[in-house]
């Protein structure tokens, strides 16, 4: 388990790295843009095709980056209802379905890329090969798929606690003594 979270914990870093270059890069080129065209009058060809594509690697890349972290849209109202052994059910329940999906929408981005990589379109301004931006999907999804797995390896061996994210385990706030109710 100790190499898994030393793997996860270099993933992690590349993933930081990738989504914060991706959105000072898209802010010094989408703000440059719009300086340009105010006060010089001409737009930069390429702005608005490498603002997509970061847009897109920040989207996919922060797939996994937002799992590990716990960070996705969660319907909770159930789940806080709950006993602590049915969290603890719902948790793996819902890594296993997750992980799948993640694991399915891989495979099938990943043959859309090829698809897309058959046609050899390029984009309008900078030539670059349209497979270029769908190329991240597959590998947001594997990533994204991989953190749901961790979480569910988390929820099945650690036995007291219940991991929504990969980090640290849920407060049980139940449990907790200094919780006072209104």
């Amino acid at each position: 388990m100790d190499l898994i979270r030393k793997i996860d914990n270099v993933v992690c870093k590349i993933e930081e790295f990738i989504l914060s270059s991706s959105i000072i890069l898209m802010a010094t080129i989408l703000i440059g843009n719009v300086i340009a065209r105010r006060v010089f009058r001409n737009s930069w060809t390429f702005a608005e095709e490498v603002g997509q594509l970061l847009v897109v690697i920040c989207t996919f890349i922060g797939l996994g980056y937002g799992v590990r972290k716990g960070q996705h849209i969660n319907m909770s109202a159930i789940l806080d209802l709950a006993s602590k052994k049915g969290k603890k059910a719902m948790a793996i329940f819902i890594a296993f379905i997750s992980m799948v999906t993640m694991f399915v929408f891989a495979y099938l981005s990943y043959k859309y890329t090829l698809t897309v990589v058959a046609r050899g379109r390029v984009t309008p301004a900078l030539q670059m090969p349209r497979y270029f931006t769908t190329m991240f999907l597959p590998v947001g999804f594997v990533l994204g798929g991989i953190q749901y797995l961790i979480n569910l390896i988390l929820n099945l061996t650690v036995r007291d606690e219940i991991y929504l994210n990969n980090e640290s385990p849920m407060a049980d706030y139940d449990d907790l003594e200094d919780v006072k109710e209104y």
